[in-house]
């Protein structure tokens, strides 16, 4: 569906989420826009979940912002705060080279360094203190407007709490005590998600995959988000029932406005249901462009890859079709100049240094 609407709703600036040295995201930006749904993909293990869960918070970014509704909701601090250490770690450094030297000239050189260095150290402190404020003063309520579907509808369900129980938490948790209020809405929230209300007073275990997923989509919806960031909610489920539970979030988005970031590793699935989609590796957003536009001119050597991977119930076709291997090391040299995300034609991006970019302007053309 074309999205006319641009107001931007959801805004990841520069995120970073490092665990050690494992770089899971790697200063990926992007903008969601209202109304849409906006799908990222890529293969097992690159940073497209721990994106997600970054945004919720899930996971506290090492750096980097998200905004939702032009308000800072997550920012990063570890990054400031191993900055401010290394910095100590020089200024005690530089001391202690000052003490030892006798040329008043090398003299008056350090001590501006370590002049530099505190000025540097007040500044990141700052950004610290801004990043605590932002997060201490960001409207409850506003939080509660984005909502996660989870990828195992088995594992993100308490065995030991009824589905009423399960769908009502979020709203127990702000605040909501009158219990025939709570029921109505939870039954209610039932039969929007194909289920009945008989379903309320049973466990999490009597209920197929399926099912289980549209439990994760009531007690997600029941807490009425603008933004729903659902992490592969399809991949656990069978074929027939994966196309039930994306023909239910379309629904849902269309009765309740919703805004949808949908992370999947399907491209045929991401296709049907996004209007732009964004490609990462390794940590990295490679390609960013509207679904129809990427899948008719794909740019990034990545990107050419998954699409060459997409079967299709063709028997004639599948005997032609040839798999396209990426090999980093042989499509790109970065010897000279190193790649930023630039902007080929409107609303299409690639990861790409000046080189390349010349090159796929002529792969356009």
């Amino acid at each position: 569906m074309e999205n006319n609407n641009k107001e931007v709703l959801l805004k990841v600036d520069h995120l970073c989420q490092y665990f050690g040295f494992n770089k899971a995201v790697d200063d990926v930006s992007f903008e969601v826009h209202k109304g849409e749904v906006f799908g990222l993909v890529g293969e097992s293990g690159c940073g497209k979940t721990t994106t997600g869960r970054s945004i919720i918070r899930l996971y506290n970014p090492t750096s980097g912002s998200v905004y939702f509704k032009g308000q800072r909701v997550a920012a990063g601090t570890l990054s400031y705060k191993k900055a401010i250490k290394e910095a100590e770690a020089e200024i005690k450094a530089l001391k202690l080279k000052l003490k030892e030297t006798t040329d008043g000239h090398t003299a008056g050189e350090i001590e501006a360094q370590i002049k530099a260095k505190k000025e540097f150290i007040k500044e990141q402190k700052a950004e610290i203190k801004s990043a605590v404020n932002d997060h201490k003063h960001c409207d409850k309520d506003l939080i509660t407007k984005i909502q996660m579907i989870f990828q195992d509808p088995i594992a993100s369900l308490d065995p030991r709490m009824t589905v009423r129980d399960i769908i009502a938490e979020g709203l127990i948790i702000n605040g909501m005590k009158n219990k025939k209020e709570i029921d109505e809405k939870v039954y209610k929230m039932l039969e929007l998600v194909g289920l009945v209300k008989e379903h309320a007073s049973r466990y999490p275990h009597e209920f197929s995959g399926g099912q289980k997923q549209r439990i994760g989509v009531a007690r997600a919806v029941i807490m009425e988000p603008e933004l729903i960031i659902a992490d592969e909610p399809v991949s656990a489920l069978d074929v027939s029932i994966q196309a039930q539970v994306i023909n239910l979030l379309n629904d849902l988005r269309e009765e309740l406005g919703l805004t949808i970031l949908f992370v999947a590793h399907d491209l045929s699935v991401v296709k049907y249901f996004s209007d732009r989609i964004g490609v990462m590796y390794y940590g990295k957003l490679v390609e960013l462009a509207d679904a129809d536009e990427l899948f008719l001119n794909p740019l990034h050597p990545y990107t050419k890859s998954l699409l060459s991977a997409i079967p299709l119930p063709d028997p004639a076709y599948e005997k032609q079709r040839k798999r396209i291997v990426y090999n980093p090391l042989a499509s790109h040299d970065y010897t000279v100049e190193g790649p930023t995300l630039r902007e080929i034609k409107p609303g299409h991006f690639v990861y790409c240094n000046s080189a390349e970019f010349d090159q796929y302007l002529k792969e356009l053309k």
